[in-house]
């Protein structure tokens, strides 16, 4: 008869490695440990964050600006502190325009890329499943933690212990085989994790790593840099844990990181076996626009990140990444458009050009930009703004070559998960509003008229006259034409030249997730191999969910039972 054993708990050690602590016991207790080696094949998973997901460290005279003791251009995981201000007098909320533009001057930050870079209380505070300084040497702390870190705990968790030495699933890798998967929302490509799958999943370890970047930069760059850090992921599993690599990586995304995973991707086929996409603005989102022209449209973005295009401006027109972010040439026509007393006067883009017919306006009152405000200095001269204007275009033009390049690309092994909340409204459709100024009254005494709604071509030509960078702009008609309105039962004739107008944006028009609409979304959820439209959750707190975690965790396991041997 075999003698009984008991099991032995293991755990990851500060070098990464897998270790047990055993007890010595007397020589007549016949009961033997047992330790169940780990498998020696790994597949990573990379975490990729969204924009502003990442720290950045301020490498110039950017690390003055919030004194003498700051190293952060960015660090998102101090929001009541280091960004609100709430805590702290001197935070990235009380910087001007000049100073955020400044500040975040992608020529003079970067992210985080040696584990000491990272915040040491931060990633204690957050992290759970490993020893501090593994989960550093991880890259944990070159993300958001606070935005990231359950996922990142989650998937370490439920990943290191898949099949029980029975051959049945831990109660943990249960999450990813639920009883009523209509929980997960409405879903394309679902087939449940059976026994033979788990067994094929089993066969690897999956250590969590998270690749933060500097996400002023073009996605293309970061997609290079991701390349680089995934071939060093790699090699340290085959080095430093004496494990197999054999079948690339996995790579988990939010929002943003999607475009960076998919450029690296279609650039480095032989290094990914699979991509797990999490609220994607696929095609860009409309949402982008709207920040840009009357900053956030909530409460808590519009206190730490700021509440009008002022602050929000000169960022995003000076960063090719944020561009990027913008409706691209494969989101469609007529995103943008503007109304009159229930008319609608006309859609901008007319086809898939958003870049001319709407970013590189300079005068039009529905353009993106404000060319003063593109470089904020407090002058206004020529030269200054026709220099703002060219290194804007030269941005734009990088996020344009973005887009293109991307294309309609996905890694053919992609899952897909989405908001499409009607709790959570996010703009498909920009939408001005017109109202209208007033012609006085040609008889004493009597109310004035109000100005007739504008033809298309009016509207069109109309000239900004001002506006508050909040979501109202005035303009004025400078088209001379004569025409004869109604005032009061009689036909006077009246001149267009000079009737006022102004316009206010209108609110969310499409169910999302607060920033990414459905629409957006749905574009990388039609290529994909499973993909889940789901509710419940807002943009930025996603992987806090815990749907999202398990539909995560099963897309995760489901690539691993089928992944195959990548060439070298």
């Amino acid at each position: 008869m075999s003698e009984p054993t008991r099991p032995v708990p293991t755990q990851i050690g500060p070098d990464g490695n897998v270790t047990a602590r055993v007890t010595m016991s007397r020589t007549s207790n016949n009961v033997r440990a047992e330790l169940n080696a780990p498998p020696d094949h790994a597949i990573p998973i990379i975490f990729v964050p969204g924009i502003m997901g990442s720290p950045l460290l301020a490498t110039g005279a950017n690390a003055r600006i919030l004194g003498n003791d700051n190293r952060w251009a960015w660090f998102p995981d101090d929001a009541a502190g280091w960004v609100a201000g709430v805590t702290k007098w001197k935070s990235y909320n009380s910087l001007t325009p000049v100073e955020r533009k400044q500040l975040l001057d992608p020529q003079l930050t970067r992210a985080l890329s040696d584990p000491q870079d990272s915040d040491l209380e931060t990633v204690s505070k957050f992290v759970s499943t490993l020893p501090v300084q593994e989960a550093r040497n991880r890259g944990w702390g070159s993300v958001s933690l606070d935005s990231y870190g359950s996922i990142l705990n989650f998937l370490e968790a439920q990943l290191r212990f898949i099949l029980t030495p029975e051959g049945k699933p831990y109660p943990g890798v249960m999450a990813a085989v639920p009883n009523n998967v209509s929980a997960w929302g409405e879903l394309k490509g679902y087939s449940p994790l059976k026994t033979e799958a788990l067994k094929a999943a089993a066969e690897f370890r999956y250590p969590v790593y998270a690749v933060g970047y500097n996400w002023l930069n073009s996605n293309a760059q970061a997609a290079d840099y991701l390349a680089g850090r995934i071939q060093a992921v790699l090699e340290r599993c085959r080095k430093d844990l004496g494990v197999k690599c054999e079948h690339g990586v996995i790579l988990v995304t939010h929002s943003m990181g999607g475009l960076v995973a998919r450029m690296c991707a279609k650039r480095n086929p032989n290094l990914i076996q699979g991509v797990v996409h999490g609220v994607q603005p696929a095609i860009g989102a409309a949402t982008a626009y709207r920040r840009v022209r009357a900053g956030w449209e909530d409460m808590a973005g519009a206190i730490g990140l700021g509440g009008t295009g002022k602050k929000i401006m000169p960022i995003f027109a000076n960063a090719a990444g944020p561009l990027e972010l913008l409706p691209n040439q494969r989101y469609g026509a007529g995103w943008l458009s503007i109304t009159c007393n229930g008319k609608e006067l006309f859609q901008m883009p007319t086809g898939p050009d958003p870049y001319t017919q709407i970013y590189l306006k300079k005068n039009a009152w529905w353009k993106l930009m404000d060319a003063a405000w593109i470089n904020p200095i407090g002058n206004s001269s020529p030269g200054t703004l026709t220099s703002a204007w060219s290194n804007y275009e030269k941005m734009l033009n990088q996020a344009k070559s973005f887009h293109a390049g991307l294309g309609n690309y996905y890694h053919p092994n992609s899952f897909v998960h989405y908001g499409a909340d009607s709790s959570h409204q996010a703009f498909h459709r920009v939408t001005w509003k017109l109202g209208t100024g007033v012609i006085p009254s040609n008889k004493p005494g009597m109310p004035a008229t109000p100005v007739p709604t504008p033809s298309r071509e009016h509207a069109l030509s109309l000239r900004l006259r001002g506006e508050n960078h909040e979501g109202r702009a005035w303009m004025v008609d400078d088209i001379s034409e004569d025409q004869l309105i109604n005032q009061y039962g009689v036909g006077i004739g009246h001149n267009t030249r000079g009737d006022g107008y102004f316009a206010d944006l209108q609110g969310q028009d499409q169910a999302g997730d607060g920033t990414v609409p459905a629409h957006a979304a749905e574009d990388a959820a039609e290529q994909a191999v499973f993909a889940a439209r789901m509710t419940g959750y807002d943009h930025q707190g996603s992987y806090k969910n815990r749907n999202v975690q398990n539909l995560t965790l099963y897309s995760v396991l489901r690539i691993g039972a089928n992944a195959k041997k990548l060439s070298a």
